[in-house]
């Protein structure tokens, strides 16, 4: 590594410098070092700005630093140093390198003097060039003062440290705080040794840290300076001395205040000096007496009459025995020429005291200071802290005798003690195997001796006991105070409780009441009270606290329960009363329904069912909130409960009875300002339902602003034709294709927008433009991803209702149900990282049933869902849905071309040959029309390979619907290359399949796989299956392409709708839009031998057609 000769370093700090980093010990020290050699090696970096060195020490090995010059504007320089020794920062070791860098620095030889003409210029003396630089320095920024990015301070608490000899000493501990905005502090964490080149220290804080052993050692420790006053005063004056605590009131030094030595007569009977101090004032006996003013935060110097050091000496007196305190009186006065302080008093004889003792037990409040440690070297910032204790005493006659767990336990000492009170001497014959048996008693109820419990040991004493809660009985006050207490009154104990101990127990004058208050029913907040000494006490806020510790209600499996109550009392109540309210409370909490750290509990009309089990459960009597109690009961109970709807006249469509109970829910949750999800099976008729809704909203006069419905693309010709056949008064807006834009201001003259998922992002800004009166996701499972721009967009959506129809609403996890919910009531589940933990994680990994019933009841009042099975009584034995598809513009393309050119081959041949002689190029143009409709690639054109097939698409939509709602499918096609493409599809999507063609060997192979259930698709050629086989574990039957002749599809259908079938049977046809396909279903209606004369004509019979029959076929849409 490069490095820079000593020799031509820059200006290093001088003695002022190294004094305001050091200490003057340590300066001197360091000078003497470098004098005797003591620095083995001195090195440079390249730009100077580092000195590295080797100081022999007290050690065997030499200490290793490092020293960090910071060159100021003055041409000085300051520095910050760390050393290997136990010091650490700004050492001896560092002064002693400096030392002797200037002295190898100012050994080299310097230019000669200047010419003789340039002599007569006057040259500054080199003190007055130090002053002048160190005048300049006056502009230099404060070393103390923070850079704007540096946030973090050093604060120093200073805190009452109680000395085994009663003496108060100070304790100082150090953290390393954020700066808020406001100007206060945050919270922080103790300063550590690694600290010690942290940038947030000033060199004050290097100077105080190094003194008090700080970071050597631990972010804490007694105060141990040889001259404390000057190290108080130095964390004063950085402004960032606390007493107590972090937060606790600032430092300052106050005036000098009189003060007394004085003997304390101990209750022992010994004497010992004591400080005496005003009221209010704490005596500090360090080495320099002072005085604190835990109020003001004052610290001061204590006027004594002595000085500081005889002061000193006297404090540090052992206790005086009765016996000697005359000699010591006497002994002092000839010592201290003029006495500044009372001498020992001389007392009386003791007086004999014996007999059995009476056990004595107080409950009172024990205290954890307000900073305590919590392991070697690390530092805990905690406010002051109650907790219950019992202090153990023993009365012989008139006299309290303190428990000594010395005294208690030690037999083979002589029971005679000397004990004090009120200036009287007492000797004590104690019975110590009396008093270990009381002992025994209290370890036995589940006691144990506070110095044997840290942090509690410096807080007690050796009469101070607690209840230990690591014990396998698991003791609990409620339990000593009830059961124990009144058995050791029983046999004789004094008992007594001060009025400062923690737990305090009450009873109720009046049974536990619920209360609604607030107007309406979109929020009302709960209130639980209970009258104790005529006040009346809501304990919603208990009950909240106590569920934001984890509570469980199986803790409370015996006896009464036991609440907290803000001023301290405890509330004791039957667990009959409370456990039901509690455990319906922790169930809201844990569904996301309510949020413990809230302070209230409020219900609005989602959490009107949550309300309804909330009531029926408690067993309390309820007041307020009649029309949400009543909504909630409403929605808590089963559908059909729900009043029927009334549909208008003008609806053209008679509903099954399951459609209309699915209307008259829609009605229902509209009226109490609810949306929800209709998730019935496919094919059962969600558009319909959704259609009857808006036809009764419209009729009512409701409909005052359109309703939009947003649905996949392929699914705008159904709701269209759906909407004119069922509900024709409906004006119905469709936005689709490239002209919609210039339909966006007819928006609010319709009573039904329809639009498409990918146009929510596009029409984005009118949409969400216009107030809706409904909004409606039609397949509603597109919005499971609720990080899809799709789902963003629909939850800007304003509308008075909104719906989900889906008829799987969960496909793969819980996820896609909460984002469901979401779009219908943000934050009803919460939000998506408490739902996961609250259920996704346990049901999903952990199979929780009862987080899974939880979920069930939170979401049941809003989600309607009827399978097939469920209404299989009201649906025929065969149930058949028409699929429309919808071509994109690049099939449309492809199909266009074909139509025209097989249109005008048609016509050709038509006036050549004649009607009946162009069957066979008919048929062509037919079949390459309806191959164009499945997928263009059935084609031999090139430029058809890539054009996409919308009803392939659609296929597998519907394919991955029926999968996940457990249904066994069929798929049919007269075209076997159709087939290998959908093949091809199933397998890159990972779906099972079997298939069977013309080219099949083994034909019962591939049924016997799909009949054991071993997969879940059988695709099959219609000409290859068509007859002959049994399928009946199939419930599903999708003709891919349609057939003509009904009664051929009809056997198809028949594989699986036939004798041994016990499921319903749904038939999906797929229909492409303004094609061939559509014509032909349209003539199957006007013509039924139309289908029969196309076979015919495909066996060799007759074509049965009219030129306007073919006209209409090869036309344009």
């Amino acid at each position: 590594m490069a490095v820079m000769p000593i020799s031509a370093l820059p200006p290093l700090p001088d003695d002022a410098a190294m004094l305001r980093t050091l200490s003057r010990p340590a300066v001197e020290a360091g000078r003497a070092y470098a004098a005797r050699g003591a620095v083995r090696r001195l090195t440079a970096s390249a730009d100077g700005s580092v000195i590295e060195a080797a100081v022999k020490g007290t050690a065997t090995r030499p200490y290793v630093l490092r020293i960090t010059l910071r060159p100021r504007r003055d041409g000085g320089a300051d520095f910050d140093g760390i050393c290997s020794c136990p010091v650490g920062l700004d050492c001896k070791h560092v002064a002693a390198a400096l030392f002797a860098a200037r002295r190898e620095r100012s050994d080299v030889p310097r230019p000669a003097l200047p010419p003789a003409a340039t002599l007569a210029e006057p040259v500054l003396p080199p003190e007055v060039a130090d002053w002048l630089r160190q005048l300049g320095a006056i502009d230099e920024a404060d070393p103390e003062a923070y850079p704007a990015d540096i946030r973090q301070r050093v604060i120093y608490v200073v805190a009452p440290l109680a000395r085994p000899v009663g003496h108060v000493s100070l304790n100082v501990a150090a953290f390393s705080v954020t700066l808020r905005k406001d100007g206060s502090y945050g919270t922080g964490k103790g300063v550590q040794a690694q600290a010690g080149t942290a940038r947030y220290l000033r060199p004050s804080d290097r100077a105080i840290l190094r003194r008090t052993d700080l970071l050597r050692y631990a972010p804490e420790g007694m105060l141990r300076d040889t001259d404390p006053p000057d190290l108080l005063r130095r964390i004063i004056a950085t402004g960032r001395g606390r007493w107590a605590a972090a937060d606790g009131v600032p430092l300052r030094e106050g005036p000098a205040r009189p003060g007394r030595l004085v003997w304390r007569l101990e209750t022992d009977g010994c004497q010992r000096p004591v400080l005496e101090v005003d009221e209010g004032l704490l005596g500090l006996a360090l080495p320099s007496p002072w005085y604190a003013d835990p109020t003001s935060g004052e610290l001061g110097v204590l006027n004594l009459g002595v000085s500081a050091h005889v002061a000193a000496r006297l404090l540090l007196a052992p206790p005086i025995p009765p016996g000697v305190a005359p000699l010591v009186a006497a002994e002092l006065g000839r010592r201290l020429a003029a006495p500044a302080m009372a001498l020992p008093a001389t007392l009386d004889p003791p007086e004999t005291l014996s007999g059995p003792p009476v056990p004595r037990l107080l409950l009172t409040a024990g205290r954890l200071p307000a900073y305590a440690m919590r392991g070697y070297g690390q530092g805990l910032m905690r406010p002051e802290v109650d907790f219950p204790l019992a202090r153990l005493g023993f009365r012989y006659g008139p006299l309290l005798v303190a428990h000594d767990m010395r005294t208690a336990d030690a037999q083979a000492r002589p029971g005679a003690d000397v004990v004090a009170r009120d200036g009287r001497l007492y000797q004590v014959r104690r019975d110590t195997a009396a008093e270990r048996a009381v002992v025994a008693r209290l370890l036995g109820i589940g006691f144990v001796a506070t110095r044997m419990t840290p942090p509690f040991s410096a807080s007690g004493g050796a009469d101070a006991f607690l209840l230990d809660d690591e014990t396998e009985d698991d003791p609990d006050w409620l339990f000593v105070l009830q059961e124990e207490v009144p058995a050791l009154q029983a046999d004789g104990w004094d008992v007594e409780v001060a009025a400062d101990f923690p737990i305090r127990l009450v009873e109720a004058d009046s049974p536990l009441e619920a209360r609604l208050e607030g107007s309406g029913i979109d929020w009302l907040d709960l209130h639980l009270g209970v009258t104790i000494a005529g006040q009346r006490v809501d304990l919603v806020p208990v009950l909240l606290d106590l569920i934001a510790t984890g509570v469980a209600p199986e803790e409370f499996a015996e006896g009464p329960v036991l609440l907290p109550l803000p001023d301290g009392r405890l509330l004791t109540l039957s667990r009959e009363q409370i456990l039901p309210i509690l455990h319906s409370l922790i169930e809201l909490v844990e569904g996301g329904g309510l949020d413990p750290g809230a302070g209230r509990i409020g219900f609005t009309r989602m959490d009107a069912a949550e309300l309804a089990g909330i009531e029926a459960g408690s067993g309390l009597a309820w007041q307020g909130g009649e029309a949400l109690r009543v909504l909630g009961a409403q929605l808590r109970a089963a559908e059909g409960a729900i009043p029927p709807a009334e549909l208008p006249a003008d609806f053209m469509g008679t509903l099954r009875p399951y459609q209309a109970q699915g209307v008259a829910w829609l009605q229902f949750l509209r009226g109490a300002g609810l949306g929800g999800v209709l998730a019935d099976d496919m094919g059962l008729g969600k558009t319909v339902q959704t259609l009857a809704h808006l036809a009764i909203e419209q009729a009512a006069g409701r409909l005052d602003r359109p309703a939009l419905i947003v649905c996949p693309t392929s699914l705008v010709p159904n709701w269209l034709r759906e909407a004119a056949r069922f509900a024709p008064r409906l004006r119905v807006l469709p936005l689709h294709g490239p002209a919609r834009k210039t339909r966006f201001g007819e928006i609010a003259a319709h009573d039904l927008v329809l639009t498409t998922y990918p146009l929510l992002t596009r029409d984005q800004a009118a949409l969400t433009a216009q107030d809706w009166h409904v909004v409606v996701l039609d397949e509603a499972q597109i919005i499971k991803n609720p990080n899809a721009e799709t789902s963003r967009q629909a939850l800007q959506l304003r509308a008075r209702q909104r719906l989900c129809l889906s008829g799987t609403p969960l496909q793969n996890h819980l996820g896609e149900l909460w984002s469901l919910f979401d779009f219908l009531a943000p934050g009803f589940l919460g939000n998506a990282r408490s739902f996961r933990s609250r259920y996704r994680t346990p049901i999903e990994k952990h199979g929780d049933v009862e987080r899974q019933a939880a979920l069930h009841r939170r979401v049941r009042p809003f989600l309607l869902r009827r399978t097939k099975e469920e209404v299989a009584t009201e649906l025929p034995p065969k149930t058949e849905i028409t699929e429309p598809v919808e071509m994109a513009a690049t099939q449309r393309a492809v199909y266009e071309a074909i139509r025209l050119s097989m249109h005008a081959r048609v016509k050709q041949a038509v006036a050549e040959k004649g009607l009946a002689r162009s069957g066979i190029i008919i048929l062509d143009a037919l079949l390459k029309l309806r191959q164009a409709c499945c997928d263009p690639r059935l084609l031999a054109l090139k430029s058809a390979q890539k054009a996409g097939s919308a009803k392939l698409e659609r296929l597998l939509d519907l394919l991955g619907i029926l999968l996940d709602e457990g249904r066994r499918v069929l798929i049919f096609s007269q075209f076997t290359s159709m087939l290998a493409l959908i093949e091809a599809a199933l397998r890159k999507l990972g779906i099972p399949y079997v298939l069977l063609t013309g080219d099949t060997k083994d034909r019962a192979a591939p049924v016997r796989r799909f009949q054991a259930g071993e997969v879940s698709v059988f695709l099959i050629s219609l000409k290859a299956g068509g007859v002959g086989l049994n399928l009946t574990a199939a419930d599903t039957v999708v003709h891919y392409d349609p057939w003509w002749n009904p009664a051929v599809e009809d056997q198809a259908t028949d594989r699986a709708h036939r004798i041994g079938q016990d499921k319903q049977v749904f038939v999906h046809r797929l229909i492409t839009l303004g094609t061939i396909e559509e014509k032909m279903e349209v003539l199957k209606e006007r013509k039924r031998t139309l289908v029969a004369s196309v076979l015919e004509a495909e066996h060799g019979g007759a074509l049965r057609l009219t030129e306007s029959d073919v006209e209409e076929l090869f036309a344009a849409a």
